[in-house]
């Protein structure tokens, strides 16, 4: 690890980058300025995360993460969690994602990649270096149906509203779904999208649920694709990909988050 490049290369991180790539940490305002030197005002973590192989998460990965279950930790002993070691911020995926990242995560991630290539880093060695334990925020589901981030300075993660509703239907399964089961949750998905949806009129709601839960149609991946897409608009597809669902095709598909940390208001 050269100290110097990674010292470097922190320098050139804006604020923006570095709420994407490390949410929840708190830095002084003189971190940037002088050799890396945490304040001390980290938030603690919600979650604590161990990054292991788990099968039931997308082929296109080399690992992924499952939860660990919550415990208590002393600041000053916080053990690191490190991700696996990637070349770049974003593990490449088999299938491209229905849906494009907002401009602005691009530009974030083409400015990341940038600086790697420039310093030599990664962002396995930026954590080491930080210290940085992997922390989850707690995902709150407000009464209007906004998904918020809460520990996140409060992200709001944005997606259509029948994206929310296939979404809320996996957050209330934690054992998780085939897709080719979700036409029997028909009555649970039209009771979840009636109440964010705003329209008024039951036939074209009961319409969009038909096609949503058509296991021969494509609006199953389509909604799936948005949702993680929604999540990596807000943070690094490494912290992402605990709150989008996870499964390769033909295979249960399910939400990895803790479900100790969906606070439901909806």
């Amino acid at each position: 690890m050269n100290q110097r490049n990674l010292n470097r290369f922190l320098r050139e991180l804006t604020p923006e980058i570095l709420a994407y790539l490390f949410p929840g940490m708190a830095f002084g305002e003189t971190y940037l300025a002088e050799p890396p030197i945490l304040d001390g005002a980290l938030h603690e973590p919600s979650a604590m995360y161990n990054m292991m192989p788990e099968a039931s998460f997308e082929a296109d990965r080399e690992s992924a993460a499952i939860p660990m279950q919550r415990r208590e930790h002393k600041p000053l002993l916080r053990k690191r969690i490190l991700v696996s070691r990637q070349s770049a911020v974003e593990a490449p995926a088999a299938e491209p994602d229905t849906e494009a990242l907002d401009p602005r995560t691009e530009e974030i991630l083409s400015e990341i990649r940038r600086l790697q290539e420039k310093y030599g880093v990664s962002i396995e060695e930026l954590e080491i270096l930080l210290g940085y334990t992997v922390k989850l925020s707690p995902l709150r589901i407000g009464r209007s149906g906004k998904i918020i981030l809460a520990d996140y300075d409060g992200a709001e993660v944005k997606m259509p509203n029948i994206s929310k509703a296939l979404y809320f239907l996996y957050l209330r399964h934690p054992e998780g779904l085939r897709y080719k089961d979700i036409a029997d949750h028909k009555d649970e998905l039209l009771h979840l999208y009636s109440g964010i949806t705003g329209r008024d009129d039951p036939a074209e709601i009961e319409k969009s649920i038909d096609l949503l839960a058509d296991p021969f149609g494509n609006a199953l991946n389509v909604n799936a694709s948005r949702i993680k897409t929604a999540f990596r608009n807000v943070v690094s597809d490494r912290i992402a990909r605990f709150y989008y669902l996870s499964g390769g095709a033909g295979e249960l598909k399910k939400v990895p988050l803790d479900r100790d940390l969906v606070i439901w208001e909806y």
